[in-house]
């Protein structure tokens, strides 16, 4: 089916691991409407549909009706924050957590900070918007390494209780070389590992399996004239100090932050471990 060349550059867009479902969902959009080309109209309307939204862009979804079912395929933002997810939401095969509530949870969050307003005096320059960033697996291509406080999912393997095979489909799929086989099965060193989850879905005969499955926290990144990646605040985390981890740092932004200050800025000046003693002064 051919494509105008707005709607295909917004097809490219797309994570390009979803990019092919993606595609041809909306030509099947675009075909039940009887076009003969898909159109950037089509793109939009398709992908409210695979929402479980309106069809038609005059009945888009506002944020609440969003949150209410759930459906987060681009993400939510305000005047003082967002939340940026990735592909999982629609449905990535690769993402180790369910993005879409803990997108929710995100999100809510951040509304009860008092960033929007009250006493606190939010953010209003796009620079300056409070952003947060999901990506279920360690590809984090919602990039959370230049964001405020990103979110990656992981999923850390251990040998199970069904023999290896010894077919060595684990080696050959880690790209981190974290993964040998000894007589016994798997071997992993964890110092390499990044907890992705490819060798337990590579695994065929169920020796591999996830030990616990999480996120891990960042805090700190930023582009612009002085780009910064972000810094690990916590791996390993639930999703109790997940929200723990956001209002703190949300929290430390609002009582410490200087006039014009990013969070980058703030983490940068105060020292990561400093941001951690105020986020987890118990630990």
């Amino acid at each position: 089916m051919d494509w105008e060349a707005d709607a295909l550059r917004r097809l490219e867009k797309v994570p390009i691991f979803v990019r092919s479902r993606a595609k041809k969902k909306i030509e099947e959009y675009a075909q039940r409407r009887g076009s003969t080309a898909v159109t950037s109209a089509d793109v939009t309307n398709a992908r409210g549909e695979m929402a479980g939204g309106p069809a038609d862009e005059k009945d888009k979804p506002t944020i609440e009706d969003l949150l209410e079912r759930g459906a987060l395929p681009e993400g939510l933002k305000s005047r003082s924050h967002e939340v940026k997810v990735c592909g999982g939401a629609a449905g990535c095969p690769l993402s180790l957590i369910d993005d879409t509530p803990i997108s929710r949870l995100l999100f809510s969050v951040l509304e009860e900070s008092g960033l929007a307003g009250g006493k606190a005096e939010g953010p209003v320059l796009f620079h300056h918007r409070f952003r947060v960033a999901l990506s279920g697996c360690p590809n984090a291509c919602s990039q959370p390494q230049i964001t405020d406080f990103g979110v990656i999912g992981q999923a850390r393997p251990e040998r199970g209780e069904a023999p290896c095979s010894q077919c060595g489909a684990c080696v050959d799929h880690c790209r981190e070389e974290a993964v040998s086989l000894s007589e016994e099965g798997p071997i992993f060193d964890y110092s390499r590992c990044v907890s992705c989850g490819v060798c337990i879905r590579a695994c065929p005969c169920g020796s591999i399996t996830g030990q616990w499955s999480g996120y891990r926290l960042l805090a700190g990144g930023k582009l612009g004239r002085h780009p910064r990646l972000a810094e690990t605040l916590l791996d390993c985390a639930d999703d109790s100090r997940l929200a723990q981890a956001l209002k703190g740092a949300v929290r430390l932004y609002m009582e410490q932050r200087r006039e014009g200050e990013r969070f980058a800025g703030l983490v940068e000046r105060l020292g990561i471990e400093r941001v951690r003693e105020f986020i987890f002064p118990r630990d």
